[in-house]
């Protein structure tokens, strides 16, 4: 997969374009204008956790109308609303099911995350429930644990009619763009005033982990989602916090502005993990510090930030099985049976990641952090959008690494280790869009 706009004679590659004028790092369209490892004098090393884990898409519909949903515009396309059309069927339990534990006995022993998607996989609560009975009751029970991404608005409903399963998720995935005025502009379908309702009765029972996951528009504050998160970990009804860039085709209408605006409000959330780490405790930052974890350990992720490419995960849609549920339906690997056995062919993965060869990814000095960022932005759009979030990423990896010195201080006078920053937030990283 070739990205559009991508010229054999260099004339449109990214590498003979100019980039932002960053007054510290310089051209941030070089690639090495930021370099993981090129002031590497730390001696950390972490020990890492990375759970099997299997997505199932409960159901495609979603009332939550959110600018830019990639199940409309990339997975499965089409308009309308989503809470009455079904792009993608339901789940049926007893096939998806099946079909789940012939995937985790194939794995072999250890746990097993099952993760609940959709839409809003709370509007087929029932049938994400007949699901958790059916993997509870069967001889794998004790390998399973279950994550569910949701606007969080049907938590407190759910837990009235299905409780042991809604009290029981391990961890909770909670979309919220910012504080109400920005959150409602850009989730229209939803009420944050709700979501804060589900979020305090399930804090009365829960015994999982709440993440707050934001998706960042141009036109979106991250300081303001940052203050959400904030008031929320105060609640007690959030533990851990992303924030990822939304996956778009249009390029940035002011680029610069907004790459402006990013720096300084990433610089804020990294004054308050600096006034945190100062008192022994780490801020709850999942991919920031997952990022702090590779800079002072000199890790390198080795594929593409979530792994499509690797055959390692499985995502199962309306019968079918994906190596990602966000990716368009033609690109399914496999199929389920009526019993529930698994049809996969992997062999062709790799075709996922072509676009980082037209990107240059290989030879720039993020990238053994970065991975190439998201594939499904490849699938979104052309050129020019995706050597914007390049430089973007750019300037986060290098607005992170000015801080590395005074955290290993940090960790050092508070008696800390990096292993404290991997369990205590930077292990969730990987259930999330895993980089910004």
């Amino acid at each position: 997969m070739a990205l559009d706009g991508f010229g054999s004679d260099g004339f449109n590659s990214p590498q003979s374009q100019k980039g932002f004028q960053h007054p510290l790092f310089g051209d941030l369209n070089r690639k090495d204008t930021v370099v993981i490892g090129r002031r590497q004098t730390y001696a950390f090393d972490v020990v890492e956790e990375n759970p099997f884990y299997i997505h199932l898409s409960v159901t495609g519909r979603c009332y939550a109308r959110c600018q830019g949903c990639v199940n409309s515009r990339v997975t499965a396309f089409f308009e309308g609303d989503r809470k009455d059309f079904i792009p993608i069927a339901d789940t049926r339990p007893e096939r998806d099911a099946a079909c789940i534990l012939n995937l985790a006995r194939e794995n072999g022993p250890g746990r097993t995350i099952v993760c609940f998607y959709g839409g809003e996989p709370f509007l087929a609560a029932e049938k994400m429930n007949r699901v958790y009975q059916i993997l509870n009751q069967s001889e794998l029970a004790s390998r399973f644990e279950y994550m569910v991404y949701t606007t969080g608005e049907l938590l407190k409903s759910a837990l009235a009619d299905f409780p042991e399963l809604v009290g029981n998720i391990w961890l909770y995935s909670v979309s919220i763009d910012g504080l109400r005025e920005q959150h409602e502009r850009f989730r229209p379908g939803t009420h944050l005033e709700r979501i804060h309702g589900s979020l305090a009765a399930l804090k009365k029972v829960r015994k999982g982990t709440v993440l707050m996951w934001s998706t960042l528009r141009e036109e979106q504050s991250l300081s303001d989602c940052f203050e959400e998160f904030m008031f929320l970990k105060k609640k007690g009804f959030a533990d851990q916090f992303f924030w990822h860039w939304v996956e778009a085709g249009e390029p940035f209408q002011d680029f610069e502005t907004y790459l402006r605006r990013y720096e300084k409000e990433l610089s804020a959330v990294m004054d308050a993990y600096m006034q945190w780490i100062r008192q022994g405790r780490i801020l709850p930052v999942a991919h920031v510090n997952e990022l702090i974890v590779y800079l002072l350990a000199g890790k390198k992720r080795n594929a593409s930030a979530c792994g499509v490419e690797q055959a390692q995960n499985y995502d199962l849609i309306d019968g079918k099985i994906h190596a990602c549920a966000d990716l368009p339906a033609e690109l399914a690997i496999g199929r389920i049976e009526a019993d529930g056995t698994p049809l996969v062919n992997t062999g062709h993965l790799a075709f996922l990641v072509n676009y980082k060869k037209d990107l240059g990814c290989y030879s720039c000095g993020v990238h053994s952090y970065c991975g190439g960022r998201c594939p499904v932005q490849a699938f979104t759009s052309g050129y020019l959008r995706m050597v914007q979030y390049c430089q973007l990423m750019r300037l986060h990896v290098g607005i992170v690494r000015t801080y590395c010195d005074d955290i290993v201080a940090c960790l050092n006078k508070n008696g800390m280790h990096l292993q404290d920053v991997y369990d205590q937030s930077a292990f969730w990283a990987q259930f999330t869009d895993v980089t910004p």
